[in-house]
């Protein structure tokens, strides 16, 4: 049997071993018995108790067989493990979903370990574990319908992935970030200024911004300025850099008969070098930190080595650099009063600061990344708890066929919340490129975040309560339906019940005329 999530295989496993536990405990100290024995005593002292000596026995006797009948159908069928419809550990199996480098992933179970979960933590599970035929065909229903529906629906691109490797990536190698921040002061902070101060323009300039974007000039890596003339090519750096070999012919301010141990580049090469450039020493940090960030970023139509690719990249590493901070009207102290106005000053935007801290943290925390890894872990834990308290539900409903429908919906219902996720993800990925349908515009927008942040967190909030709100909505339903649907078989298949409760009645009332 296909589960959806490799959690699942294990939490199948074990719900039904404590299943399986618990009707055994159940059984031997003869808990399972008393529920007949309650139907024996209320189905006598009830027609004893209003109806007259005559019809009561009768009654009695078809109201005790049929409620017998209905009890010893549900215990048969819904509480004894059988050994026909068992888990067998390595039958039970789930089929990541394709991604870029794997397209068509093989099945896994638990003599294939291709999870991050690792067996040594379940090792107490048995290989063969008994389930009792009703629950057993439930969970085949319910898998082999999620899977057909998932099937069925179409494919859409991991954006959200991509967003989350993005943000994995941290320019923590202190070498490389003074290396950044030099390129930063000698190449690109001249060439800006000298950029407005000229205020260049030319059809090759245009071109250019057309072609990368008006942002273009706003990073380091900027084509106007790596493929102009005046700019990158034009400038070097101040200091010798490391891993950059010294060059009698470019460091002529240099001794040749003492020469420095690094020599001094050009901007464009500092950059483009292929082999020492700043830019392949970003990529190769992005690539340590988050190894499948370049494999997401081909489904966005980019190619390995082409010039975007290695920006993006690129400006992945730059955006995520530690941030540095300025002054500004609300940090502590920077204030525009003295004495003890200063004073209530500070004070109230240290609040204001703190507030508006604590509330952008509270909902940053909150992410569609976030909810992607915790809904499908609780799924499955849900599902355990489920499987493992259903001896003592039984027992306690005396082995009503209510409880055995309502039950039955509801671990359906809860199945399908995979199906939903999908449905969720598929129409999250579906408004962020509506909302972005430029590849540019979703990579510097969305992917890096540096614009419309409005946007993105309404479109976060609006998907985060379809992840949510989906599932519950869809299981308050169907369990209302499961609950309409088992009164109404039960009270299709008693017929008796509303027998005796007329012949109650009626019994009462010659009673009290007689007396």
């Amino acid at each position: 049997m296909n589960v959806d999530s490799y959690l699942e295989i294990f939490t199948t496993l074990f719900g039904w071993m404590f299943y399986g536990v618990l009707w055994d405990v159940l059984t031997e100290t003869g808990v399972v018995y008393l529920p007949f024995l309650g139907i024996l005593l209320d189905n006598w002292r009830d027609p004893a108790a209003d109806v007259p000596l005559g019809p009561a026995s009768e009654i009695s006797l078809r109201r005790i067989e049929f409620e017998l009948f209905t009890a010893l159908f549900v215990v048969v069928l819904a509480a004894q493990p059988a050994s026909l419809t068992a888990f067998q550990a390595n039958a039970i199996h789930y089929t990541p979903p394709p991604t870029l480098s794997d397209p068509d992933p093989d099945p896994v179970n638990l003599s294939v370990n291709d999870s991050t979960l690792g067996v040594s933590g379940f090792t107490d599970h048995e290989a063969i574990v008994e389930t009792p035929g009703w629950w057993y065909a439930v969970l085949a229903l319910s898998s082999g319908l999620n899977h057909a529906v998932i099937e069925g629906l179409p494919r859409g691109e991991d954006i959200r992935q991509a967003t989350q490797y993005a943000r994995m990536v941290t320019l923590q190698n202190p070498g490389l970030r003074q290396e950044v921040a030099q390129f930063h002061q000698d190449c690109y902070v001249p060439s800006r200024s000298r950029f407005f101060r000229d205020r260049s323009t030319s059809p090759s300039i245009d071109r250019l911004l057309n072609e990368f974007g008006q942002q273009d000039i706003d990073w380091i890596g900027s084509h106007v300025f790596r493929e102009t003339s005046g700019y990158y090519d034009a400038y070097r750096a101040t200091v010798p850099i490391k891993d950059w070999p010294f060059d009698v012919h470019r460091d002529t301010e240099y001794d040749p008969l003492d020469p420095p141990e690094n020599g001094r580049p050009y901007c464009k090469r500092w950059w483009e070098d292929e082999a020492l450039g700043l830019r392949e020493k970003l990529i190769e940090e992005v690539n340590v930190q988050a190894a499948g960030y370049p494999l997401v970023l081909l489904n966005f139509g980019f190619m390995f080595n082409s010039e975007q690719f290695k920006d993006v990249v690129a400006r992945t590493a730059l955006l995520n650099r530690p941030p540095t901070w300025s002054n500004n009207d609300l940090k502590d102290r920077n204030t525009a009063t003295t004495g003890w106005l200063s004073g209530v000053e500070s004070t109230i935007k240290s609040i204001v600061s703190g507030a508006g801290i604590a509330v952008a943290a509270g909902v940053a925390s909150l992410t569609i990344t976030v909810l992607l890894q915790l809904l499908p872990m609780l799924q499955p834990l849900i599902l355990l708890c489920i499987y493992a308290l259903l001896p003592m539900l039984l027992v306690l409903s005396r082995y009503s066929l209510n409880v055995m429908i309502a039950m039955g919906i509801t671990i359906f219902s809860i199945k399908f919340w995979t199906v939903l996720w999908y449905l969720a993800q598929w129409v999250d990925q579906n408004l962020i490129t509506s909302m972005y349908p430029d590849t540019d515009v979703l990579v510097s927008n969305f992917l890096l975040d540096t614009e419309h942040g409005t946007k993105r967190v309404l479109l976060n909030t609006a998907t985060g309560l379809m992840y949510i709100g989906l599932p519950v909505l869809w299981t308050l339903i169907l369990g209302w339906a499961g609950l309409k649907a088992g009164r109404s078989i039960e009270s299709a298949a008693s017929p008796y019940g509303q027998i005796s409760r007329d012949s109650s009645q009626q019994g009462a009332a010659l009673v009290r005329k007689i007396s």
